[in-house]
């Protein structure tokens, strides 16, 4: 089988990605190290709201 071309919008979203990655690796190189210390390890616990389980609706 042949390979499809990629068409105009999967062209522009690859060269999107592409420039994130690069922007990204750029940033690492940039950033200091040592501000990596001061981050905490355990981000601080969030409210458990979000982890209630869905209220069963009725049906029908």
């Amino acid at each position: 089988m042949t390979k499809k071309r990629p068409s105009k919008t999967a062209k522009a979203a690859l060269k999107i990605l592409n420039e994130s990655k690069l922007l990204a690796t750029a940033k690492e190189q940039n950033e200091p190290k040592t501000s990596q210390e001061f981050k905490p390890e355990n981000p601080s616990a969030r409210t458990s709201t979000a982890n209630k389980s869905r209220p069963e609706k009725k049906r029908g």
